[in-house]
């Protein structure tokens, strides 16, 4: 039997079938240029399949929640930034759910962004940090934590580390002792690695963590015997730039400690002012300046409840005043659980700059007015981001003022030169080697130049870094472009289809989102909202993707029906057979209109559909558009007829809570 390959059979032929004879080494030469043809014939087809794959993320999205910055860029939550020390062009983040991103050209309006860590098992970052020990500053260390507004994210795995600049990572778990940690901040130096953690899938493995041999294992330094540090949760970890070996933390609740042996041994350095507010934190930024100066931030319930300044290190205390108290402090929503940043100015020991979540509308009688007046006290127009600086050295009732906005009286005043704002939320701030303050929140990253004064703006720097939280997606077939409902960046759709620049139909927390059309057809029905299906809007399209109307369905509720009572995320479904029909899940029913939303018939009294970040309705399928199936907990119902038919639970269903549901198309 003959054992010869498809090439050699070739050869074969070829030589047997020429009537002039072929030298040896013309046979080799056809082999090897038919060997030639068919690799590039198989990386062609390889090359083709890859590209049936493309990424469709908004990278950014336009129009969002910020205030005159050009654009209106904002792209999704960025938990840390690492500016290169030296060259304020390269930039590191480490966005939420998104994975690491590096810029070298961040000094630009526009900056190319690298996607460095898509390959990991990952994206979900709580810190990143550069290694000083390394003078070439090409080792970064990241950990994975989930600090995602929906309370979600990938898999807790420890640490990435790189040494070449990003281009390659290497895990770093302990052989998993790092498994399953919240890391929340991370400070590398050489071998010694320090961990702070702020929550894990054990309770019991909550704290400071630390390595004196490059990862390979890890002792749990919060609650062991001579450490001096107690045990509980860290919120954040803290090292003096001066001083390698001295770092700083929180002791869980019993205060506020300080290392200086690189994290070994651990001694309380808080006043009983200091510690009293630690006690009932949740949330807890430091930061170290120069020349020991100190800073540390404590929210208490959501809200700041204190600011604290040292100047030797942490020996002693002074505190600050809390900044815009006259319009409910940097929290007004809050949100200080999740959004409060802190960071040192390193060329004045006295400076620092703080953010938290969200404008406030104006104050009337010292209440906030509802719905929100525009403008505010500091001439903010939207919900956008609210980040003071502060002034140790100045007088008590004058240390902070607003680096948004309009312009406060003298050239060190606060605001800005052109009213701007970034995007709310902050998550964290670092200054760049040329002096601009890098602030992270909920919308991107962006630049406060000249920060020390009023005379500089916000810019963002989110170019094209795709890292927006998408709860809900959907596909429109007539106009072939992507909608969707994303965390804090409203509801953000393609303009034109397969761009990367993306366009806001609404802001703030996006509503889910759902199309309609009709086989045949050349136009599509979009709908969308905001959060508790706020200004819940239909929108017709073409073929072109040029919108040829909009209007706002009222959802009146038909007979006895209830009215509709939204949920944060309210679940909606188009009918597959008949774009006439939707279900929408209220937070007290289930609701079913025939005219695309105008009135509605209720049909699921006390059926709550789930909503967390699902959408487990399926209803119509070919030959019955009545067909309907709906998740509610851990129990599936189903209707069959038509209404007024009930939904009835079906008792073969016991798995656990339903989170999508699909029909068989060819057994409904």
């Amino acid at each position: 039997m003959s054992t010869r390959s498809g090439i050699e059979k070739l050869v074969y032929y070829f030589n047997s079938s020429c009537k002039f004879k072929i030298w040896a080494r013309w046979t080799r030469k056809l082999r090897d240029f038919c060997v030639l043809l068919i690799m590039v014939a198989i990386t062609g087809v390889l090359s083709c399949k890859a590209q049936l794959w493309v990424p469709e993320g908004p990278g950014p999205n336009r129009n969002g929640q910020v205030e005159n910055i050009k654009d209106g860029e904002v792209t999704g939550a960025i938990k840390a930034v690492a500016p290169h020390p030296l060259n304020s062009a390269i930039i590191y983040v480490g966005t939420v759910n998104g994975g690491v991103w590096r810029t070298n050209n961040g000094s630009s309006n526009s900056p190319k962004w690298r996607h460095l860590s898509d390959e990991q098992r990952s994206l979900s970052i709580g810190a990143l940090e550069f290694d000083p020990t390394d003078p070439s500053h090409q080792t970064l260390v990241a950990g994975t934590g989930r600090f995602s507004s929906f309370g979600d994210g990938g898999e807790l795995i420890g640490l990435l580390r790189t040494t070449n600049g990003g281009q390659k990572w290497n895990v770093i778990s302990g052989n998993d002792q790092l498994r399953g940690l919240n890391i929340s901040g991370v400070a590398p130096r050489g071998k010694i690695i320090l961990v702070s953690v702020n929550d894990a899938d054990d309770k019991d493995n909550v704290g400071l963590w630390r390595t004196d041999n490059d990862g390979k294992s890890w002792k749990k330094i919060s609650g062991t015997e001579g450490t001096g540090l107690p045990a509980g949760a860290s919120a954040g970890l803290a090292g003096d730039p001066a001083n390698r070996a001295r770092f700083f933390t929180n002791g869980g609740a019993a205060g506020l400690y300080r290392s200086d042996n690189y994290g070994a041994s651990w001694s309380n350095i808080g006043d009983s002012q200091l510690n009293s507010l630690v006690s009932r934190a949740d949330n807890i930024k430091i930061s170290v300046g120069s020349h020991r100066s100190l800073f540390i931030a404590i929210d208490v319930a959501g809200k700041l409840g204190g600011i604290f300044h040292s100047t030797d290190g942490g020996d002693s205390w002074s505190p600050m005043d809390l900044p815009g108290i006259d319009e409910g402090g940097i929290n007004p929503g809050g949100q200080g659980r999740t959004h409060l940043s802190l960071t040192a100015d390193p060329s004045d020991i006295n400076v620092v700059y703080i953010g938290g979540d969200s404008q406030p509308g104006k104050f009337i009688n010292g209440k906030e007015s509802d719905p929100a007046i525009w403008p505010n006290a500091i001439g903010a127009m939207n919900f956008s981001g609210r980040i003071f600086r502060g002034d140790a050295s100045k007088p008590t009732g004058s240390q902070w003022v607003h680096i948004t906005h309009s312009k406060n009286y003298g050239p060190s005043g606060g605001g800005t030169k052109s009213s701007s704002a970034p995007h709310a939320d902050s998550r964290g701030m670092a200054i760049a080697a040329d002096g601009d303050l890098l602030e992270v929140d909920d919308g991107g990253i962006y630049r406060r130049t000249h920060p020390r004064s009023n005379a500089g703006d916000w810019l963002s720097l989110n170019g094209n870094i795709e890292a927006t939280e998408f709860h809900s997606v959907a596909w429109d077939p007539i106009s072939h472009v992507v909608v969707g409902g994303a965390q804090d960046t409203g509801t953000p759709e393609q303009w034109p289809p397969s761009s990367l620049p993306w366009q806001s139909v609404s802001t703030s927390d996006g509503g889910v989102v759902a199309v309609g059309f009709s086989s045949g057809t050349s136009y599509s029905v979009r709908y969308s909202s905001y959060y508790s299906l706020g200004a819940f809007r239909r929108q017709t399209y073409d073929s072109k993707n040029v919108r040829q109307a909009e209007d706002f369905p009222q959802l009146t509720p038909l007979g006895e029906a209830a009215v509709l009572q939204p949920q944060f995320y309210t679940p909606i479904k188009v009918n597959t057979i008949d774009p006439m029909r939707l279900i929408i899940g209220g937070a007290n029913s289930v609701y079913e209109s025939f005219d695309r939303g105008d009135t509605l018939n209720e049909i699921g009294p006390g059926i709550v559909v789930n909503a967390s970040l699902s959408n487990p309705i399926a209803y119509g399928a070919k030959g019955n558009p009545d067909m309907l199936y709906i998740g509610s907990g851990n129990q599936v119902f189903v209707r069959k007829g038509p209404s007024p038919a009930s939904l009835r639970r079906c008792p073969t269903y016991s798995g656990d809570i339903v989170s999508g549901i699909a029909i068989n198309p060819s057994e409904s």
